[in-house]
C-alpha cells in the first residue's frame, strides 16, 4: 500500500490556483447575446448606393459605447445618421447619403439584457456600376476644392441652408469634437462623406493616420473620439471576484458561527472578525463596479468621472444587483463590528439571516439569471446554488482556521468535524441539483459543454467541485473514523495530519471553484 507524502500535498493546492490562473487569462468568453443576420449580410456584394443597414440579434439589445460604426477601406468612419428599432431586435441605420462604390466594415457594440457586452462586425461590398466610391471622391475633393469655397461654407453654417456643392462644412459640438463634412457635386451616385475629429485639428493637416486609414498591422479599429477602455474587463472580473469570495466567507460564516461553533463565545467572536472584514470588502467591490461597468458600457475610460454614464449602469438590472450587496453588507458590517452591544449581538440569527439574504437575493439580478430560462425558476435555482454553495466553501475555510487553532491547543477537533461534514453534505446536493437547473436554463445544447469556452469553463468547475467533493467524502469515511478511534493520541499523529491536511486542500479546490464561478457569471454559451 503506497501513501501520498506531504510534498504531494502541498504541490496540490499550488497546482489547482496555477490551472484557475490559466483558465482566467484566456479571452474574454463571448455573451449569449449575438447577431443573428444582418442586411447587407456578411461577405455579400451590393450593386446600390446603401442607404440602410438592418442589423438582427438573438435577443433585445442597446447599442453601448460607439454603437453602430461603418469604416471604408481608407478607414473613413460612416456614422448613422440615425437609427431605428421597433423590438430592439432589429436595429437600422440610417444614411441621408447613400454608401457608394467601395468594401465597408460595419462594426456593432450593443448590451444585452443581462448587462453583458457583446461587439463584432461584418463586412460587405457596394459595386455600383458606374462612378468612384465615395471615400475616393470625398478625399478628391477635400484636395482640390477651392479656397475660396470656405467662405461660401461660412455664409450658410449655422442657418439650417445645405452647403453648395463641392464645399466643405465645419461644425463643433458641445463635446468638443468637430464634424466636418463634405458634399460632393451631385452625381445621382455618390453620398456625403462625414469625419469626426478633436475641435482642435484641422481638415487640411488631418494625415492618413488621423482620417482613419489603418494597414494590416495596425490593432481593430475604433470610432474617432473614443479613448478605448483597456483592462476595463479585467478589472471588472477581479471586482466580481473579490465580491464572490467576500459573500461565500460571509454566508459561510454566518451558518458556521450558528450551527457549528454554536454556544462557543471566542470562536463567535473570530468569525465576527472575519465578517466585518468580508463585509467591508464586499460593498467596496460592489461600489466599485458601479463605475467600471459604466467604462466598460462606453468603452471609454472617461466614463469613470461621468455621473450619466454611471446612472445608466445602475440603471439596468445590475444596479440593483449593486444595491442589495453594499445594503447587506452595511447589515452583516453593524452586526460583526468589534464592540456591537450585547443587543446586537443577540440579535446576531436574525440580523444575519436578513444580511445573507440581501447579499444571495443580488445574485439573482446579475448575470444570466435575467435573460435566461423563467426568470422564477433561475431566480430560485440561483439563490439555492449560492446559499448551498457558501455554505459549504465558506464554512470549510471557518473549519481549516478552527482545526488549525484546535491542534495548536490540543482542544476537541472531532465535534465541529463531524457537525460540518453533515452540513457539508446537505450543501453539496442542494448546490449539484441547483447547479444543473441553471446549466440546463442556460445552454442551448449539451454539445455546448465542450465546443464553447463558457461550457469548458463549467466543466473546470465541475472538476473542481468533483474533487472537492472527493477529498471531503474521503475524510468523511476513512480519516475522520481513524482518528476518531485514536481521540486519546496526541494531535501530531499522522491520521489527524492527513485529516487536516485534507481539509486544506478541499478549501483550496473550492476557492479555486469560486474564482472560475465569477467568470461565469460574466460569460455565456454560444
Amino acid at each position: 500500500m503506497t501513501t501520498a507524502s506531504p510534498n504531494s500535498d502541498r504541490r496540490l493546492p499550488v497546482l489547482l490556483v496555477s490551472a484557475v490562473l490559466v483558465l482566467s487569462l484566456q479571452a474574454p468568453v463571448a455573451a449569449h447575446t449575438g447577431l443573428d443576420s444582418s442586411q447587407s449580410s456578411e461577405g455579400e456584394t451590393v450593386t446600390e448606393p446603401v442607404s440602410q443597414v438592418s442589423l438582427t440579434f438573438n435577443r433585445p439589445v442597446e447599442p453601448a459605447g460607439s454603437g453602430f460604426t461603418v469604416f471604408d477601406e481608407q478607414g473613413v468612419h460612416y456614422r448613422p445618421d440615425s437609427l431605428s428599432s421597433a423590438d430592439g431586435q432589429t436595429w437600422h441605420l440610417h444614411f441621408d447619403a447613400p454608401l457608394g462604390s467601395g468594401v465597408y466594415e460595419a462594426w456593432w457594440r450593443v448590451a444585452a439584457e443581462d448587462g453583458h457586452i457583446v461587439e463584432g462586425m461584418f463586412t460587405f461590398t457596394v459595386d455600383v456600376p458606374q462612378g468612384e466610391s465615395p471615400a475616393e471622391q470625398s478625399l478628391d475633393s477635400a484636395a482640390t476644392a477651392p479656397a475660396e469655397s470656405s467662405d461660401d461654407t461660412a455664409a450658410t453654417a449655422g442657418t439650417g441652408e445645405d452647403p453648395p456643392e463641392g464645399t466643405s462644412s465645419t461644425n463643433t459640438a458641445d463635446d468638443g469634437w468637430t464634424t466636418v463634412t463634405t458634399v460632393l457635386r451631385a452625381d445621382g451616385k455618390t453620398p456625403s462623406v462625414a469625419t469626426t475629429m478633436p475641435s482642435s485639428a484641422t481638415p487640411a493637416a488631418a494625415t492618413p493616420a488621423e482620417s482613419g486609414a489603418a494597414s494590416a498591422s495596425d490593432p481593430p479599429r475604433q470610432p474617432l473620439g473614443s479613448a478605448g477602455a483597456a483592462g476595463a474587463e479585467r478589472l471588472a472580473e477581479a471586482l466580481r471576484i473579490m465580491g464572490l469570495l467576500a459573500m461565500l466567507a460571509i454566508v459561510g460564516g454566518l451558518a458556521f458561527a450558528s450551527f457549528i461553533v454554536r454556544g462557543q463565545p471566542s470562536e463567535q467572536a473570530r468569525v465576527r472578525r472575519v465578517l466585518f472584514v468580508s463585509a467591508m470588502v464586499l460593498i467596496a467591490s460592489a461600489a466599485a463596479a458601479a463605475p467600471i461597468q459604466a467604462v466598460v458600457f462606453e468603452d471609454d475610460w472617461r466614463a469613470f468621472a461621468s455621473a450619466d454614464a454611471v446612472a445608466d449602469a445602475l440603471s439596468a438590472p445590475f444596479g440593483l444587483a449593486v444595491g442589495l450587496r453594499v445594503l447587506g453588507g452595511l447589515v452583516v458590517l453593524a452586526l460583526a463590528r468589534p464592540h456591537a452591544s450585547g443587543a446586537k449581538q443577540n440579535r446576531f440569527p436574525v440580523l444575519g439571516l436578513i444580511g445573507a439574504a440581501l447579499v444571495i437575493a443580488s445574485y439573482s439580478f446579475d448575470g444570466h439569471t435575467v435573460s435566461e430560462g423563467p426568470r422564477w425558476l433561475h431566480a430560485a435555482a440561483n439563490a439555492t446554488h449560492v446559499s448551498a454553495a457558501a455554505v459549504w466553501s465558506g464554512g470549510l475555510a471557518m473549519l481549516a482556521g478552527l482545526l488549525r487553532r484546535r491542534v495548536r491547543s490540543g482542544s476537541d477537533v472531532l465535534q465541529p468535524l463531524l457537525r460540518f461534514s453533515q452540513a457539508a453534505s446537505v450543501s453539496l446536493v442542494l448546490a449539484g441539483v441547483a447547479g444543473t437547473v441553471m446549466a440546463v436554463l442556460v445552454m442551448d445544447r449539451f454539445a455546448d459543454l465542450w465546443s464553447t469556452a463558457w461550457g469548458r469553463l463549467l466543466l473546470a468547475k465541475i472538476a473542481l467541485v468533483a474533487l472537492a467533493a472527493c477529498l471531503g467524502a474521503r475524510n468523511r469515511w476513512t480519516h475522520l473514523p481513524a482518528a476518531a478511534r485514536i481521540a486519546s493520541e496526541s494531535r501530531s499523529h499522522p491520521a489527524y495530519q492527513r485529516l487536516f491536511r485534507i481539509v486544506a486542500i478541499e478549501a483550496v479546490a473550492l476557492g479555486c471553484a469560486a474564482v472560475v464561478t465569477a467568470f461565469l457569471v460574466g460569460a455565456s454559451a454560444l
